[in-house]
């Protein structure tokens, strides 16, 4: 990542570690890493459709950005940021166990 870009070089947060992948113990190699990331995404997506919320990968694929539909959109760096900028988008606190949502889970709808 570049200064350029506006990504900071640092640790990164757990959820975007890299795994042992191979069978010698390397470390997952990029096309490995964006195909999680695209997985997390999908995932992301199905549960914020319910709150009218989508989410994308930035084109350098080290940032999501979060959009409600309306022009409004946030970026932000992990996984552990999504849940706080889903909130501040919707305008209200977002529940991950509301009724509704694991409705639509369940059925396939998310």
């Amino acid at each position: 990542m570049c200064l350029l870009c506006g990504d900071l070089l640092g640790e990164p947060h757990w959820t975007e570690r890299r795994v042992q992948g191979g069978q010698d113990g390397s470390f997952a190699a990029e096309p490995n890493r964006r195909q999680a990331r695209f997985r997390r995404t999908r995932i992301l997506n199905r549960v914020l459709r319910v709150s009218n919320l989508s989410v994308h990968e930035d084109l350098s694929g080290t940032n999501y950005v979060l959009g409600n539909g309306k022009g409004a959109q946030q970026v932000v760096q992990h996984l552990g940021q999504v849940w706080p900028a889903a909130d501040r988008l919707a305008g209200r606190s977002l529940d991950p166990l509301d009724g509704r949502l694991l409705a639509a889970l369940e059925k396939g709808d998310g």
